[in-house]
């Protein structure tokens, strides 16, 4: 080689060394900023997801200058559908450019880079054959570098106890079209651990958040009274049951404060007390009287540590009220229905009885057809009661009441029923105020009268001094509004809304005196919507007796819709015609 050449050769190498030098440079201030980036992340954690987004675009930002890169976006798994989604924020890309994988594909390439961790350096999207790089190359990304996001889970004492990846960075498009090298794979590594770090630590920040703003909603739409005690007599807990209940409904935050200054029945405290000093798992059932008589069945709990020494006492106030009035309603129901049923049989009985000693015909046919009479109508009245029962029943076991629908003559419903109960009493005046030209309903005509004998029924019952019942029947639009007025003991006005309820009673020597079931208001209340009719009450209180209205449709359409036309039907809703 002649010395020419040599020197030719000499000043080549002194080129390409200054370019290796000024290249080592470049990685060596890349390296320092990554170092500064990584040591600028955040040491707390987003606690939200609007502020991980904020921390992530600040960090992307960064990472793109710092490769020279345009664009910076990441995946991350959802291990609950075992999917890799695309998360916010994305630099220099708009997420719906890549909408096609906002689900990353099983067969991606992102997947195996996933799967695999291992690092991937993409320099032409062009030459891949996966359908996630296909729409990198659609969305004008030509190349690109694929890192896995590994987080190190560490103990208390900072080593490292589990490693996994959550998901996978992506750089994209080198500024200039130039080619990604391996140092900026080895670096965007040290930024993809950085960003797992902040990434996994806002993950778990925000699920606890959630999950224990999940456990006090929970807490707080708990029926129930809960009230957590510690081994110093603190509350530690009350929500918010408990707090209306036992402690007035007291503003402010009774957390740290001891149970006995805030708690305002001597029975909760008693039995807080108890708990606490016995160490041992309490239940019964307490009354309170204040403001109004409420039952409630007390569970108490011991609360222990890791360790199973105790730490306090948790007490659940389940509000029972409801449960033992029902039971008290039904103890009187049975025992009311019994009394029921034996009032006609033993009428029943003693007439028959009466009439089978008669051998010698000692009672005229007069007497004798009277006899007949009263066993016929207690018959009737034994027949109604157990058809209430049975209809009841089915209602109870959700066995829909089946309507016969027929032409129905309201007049001579009202006017049957009326002098059926005629019969029962000498004491009060039934009268009918029905117009001449009360057009027919569609109804079911055996239900109908049920719904009337109950409530002229009800009249006479509760109105023991007697006095003047009154039903009319008028035409509203193409509805009937019948209603029964009586002069008797009335209702209270707080009562009205609860009188068609089952079982339910006004409870006053009055209508103790005037017994019957409680299941009446509540059947005839069924039988109306049955029509799809509407029934309320109105009274001016006790002592002033009440009206009873029931509004019936002339054509339901249930009826309609099940078939049943009658000829004349149309000139009834419309008499214009």
């Amino acid at each position: 080689m002649s010395r020419d050449e040599l020197e030719k050769e000499l000043e080549n190498l002194r080129k390409r060394i200054a370019e290796l030098e000024e290249q080592r440079r470049q990685l060596e201030r890349q390296l320092a900023e990554a170092r500064e980036t990584q040591a600028a992340a955040p040491t707390i954690p987003p606690t939200t997801q609007e502020e991980l987004t904020q921390t992530l675009t600040r960090m992307f930002s960064r990472f793109a200058k710092l490769l020279q890169a345009e664009i910076c976006f990441f995946f991350v798994h959802r291990t609950d559908e075992d999917i890799l989604i695309l998360h916010p924020p994305t630099v220099g890309i708009e997420m719906s450019s890549l909408g096609q994988i906002g689900t990353v594909p099983k067969d991606g390439l992102i997947q195996n880079v996933f799967t695999q961790r291992v690092p991937l350096i993409i320099n032409d999207t062009r030459e891949s054959r996966y359908p996630d790089i296909r729409v990198f190359r659609e969305s004008g990304i030509y190349n690109s570098i694929l890192v896995p996001l590994m987080w190190d889970k560490r103990d208390e004492e900072q080593r490292v106890v589990e490693r996994k990846a959550i998901g996978v960075l992506i750089i994209a498009n080198k500024r200039r079209q130039m080619p990604f090298s391996e140092e900026d794979r080895r670096i965007l590594e040290i930024l993809a651990r950085q960003s797992a770090s902040v990434i996994a630590g806002a993950q778990i920040y925000i699920e606890l958040r959630e999950k224990a703003e999940q456990l006090e909603r929970a807490f707080e739409s708990v029926s129930a009274g809960i009230i957590f005690v510690n081994n110093n007599g603190k509350i530690s807990l009350i929500n918010s049951v408990a707090l209306q209940a036992f402690c007035g409904g007291a503003d402010g935050n009774l957390i740290g404060k001891p149970f006995n200054e805030v708690i305002q029945h001597d029975k909760v405290r008693s039995i807080l007390t108890s708990a606490l000093s016995g160490k041992e798992e309490l239940m019964e059932e307490i009354e309170i009287y204040e403001p109004e008589e409420r039952i409630y069945r007390v569970e108490t709990s011991i609360v222990r540590d890791e360790h199973g020494n105790p730490t306090g006492v948790v007490a659940l106030f389940s509000d029972i009220t409801e449960i033992r009035r029902v039971e008290r309603m039904k103890t009187e129901f049975v025992s009311t229905v019994s009394h029921e049923l034996r009032t006609p049989l033993t009428s029943i009985k003693g007439f028959i009885a009466t009439l089978l000693e008669d051998r010698e015909g000692y009672f005229d046919a007069e007497t004798r057809y009277e006899f007949y009479q009263i066993i016929d109508q207690e018959t009737d009245r034994l027949r109604r009661l157990i058809e209430d029962l049975l209809n009841l029943s089915r209602i109870e076991r959700g066995v829909a009441l089946q309507p016969h629908w027929q032409k129905v003559e309201l007049s001579k419903v009202i006017d049957r029923v009326l002098a059926i109960q005629r019969s029962y009493t000498d004491k009060h005046q039934l009268i009918a105020d029905i117009p001449e030209l009360l057009p027919p309903i569609v109804a079911d005509e055996d239900k109908v009268d049920g719904i009337l004998t109950n409530l002229v029924n009800n009249a006479v019952k509760y109105s023991p001094n007697g006095g003047e019942i009154l039903v009319r029947a008028i035409r509203e639009d193409n509805t009937i509004l019948i209603s029964v007025r009586d002069q008797g003991i009335g209702i209270p006005k707080d009562k009205l809304g609860k009188i068609f309820e089952k079982f339910e009673r006004i409870d006053t020597k009055e209508t103790r005196a005037a017994g019957g079931t409680g299941i009446g208001l509540y059947l005839v209340k069924h039988l109306v919507e049955l029509h799809e009719g509407q029934i309320w009450a109105e009274s001016e209180g006790l002592g002033k007796g009440a009206t009873f209205f029931v509004r019936l449709p002339i054509y339901p359409k249930r009826a309609k819709d099940e078939g049943y036309y009658f000829d004349d039907v149309e000139r009834v809703l419309h008499p214009t015609l």
